[in-house]
């Protein structure tokens, strides 16, 4: 595995994220109404991705990816690693799915195809590191992690972000 695809890790999720965390006000303003209509259950999380819990969310995603990334430099073992790339590339399937059911642009999918790329070469070269039962395994492990992650962090965040403001 050569280091670049290593250290390209954090710096494509930001990447990413500036494109969710940019385009997704305007988007969702614009969209909302249509998107309440389409999928209900959505309404709730609407706000949260507007909101600036949200890049609280992203902050703390960026934090562990990067953790995990110096780790591998460091110490050579890239499991921690190879899981953020797995949730990494999972995260963008969603956004594919996400871009049919839509059957539009949404905040994210022009990042997400550029990075397509990325993903496939670092996940051919990390996935020699594992066997195909491994390999499935962590795959799992980085989807339940992710969504795990997911969940929390829009609990946690209104109110990392509420006791922000109040004390400011």
């Amino acid at each position: 595995m050569t280091l670049i695809l290593i250290y390209l890790l954090p710096i494509l999720f930001m990447l990413h994220e500036f494109e969710e965390m940019v385009m997704l006000p305007a988007w969702i303003e614009k969209n909302e109404k249509e998107l309440s209509r389409r999928f209900p259950a959505l309404r709730s999380k609407l706000s949260f991705l507007q909101s600036p819990a949200f890049g609280i969310a992203v902050c703390e995603e960026f934090v562990i990816v990067s953790a995990c990334t110096m780790a591998t430099i460091i110490t050579g073992n890239m499991l921690f690693w190879y899981i953020c790339l797995l949730a990494f590339s999972l995260h963008f399937v969603a956004h594919i799915i996400q871009f049919f059911i839509i059957r539009k642009y949404i905040p994210a999918i022009v990042s997400t195809v550029l990075c397509l790329p990325y993903c496939v070469m670092a996940i051919s070269a990390g996935q020699e590191q594992y066997s195909n039962v491994e390999n499935v395994l962590l795959g799992v492990l980085s989807l339940v992690i992710c969504i795990a992650n997911l969940c929390l962090m829009q609990i946690v965040t209104p109110r990392i972000y509420k006791w922000i403001k109040n004390k400011m």
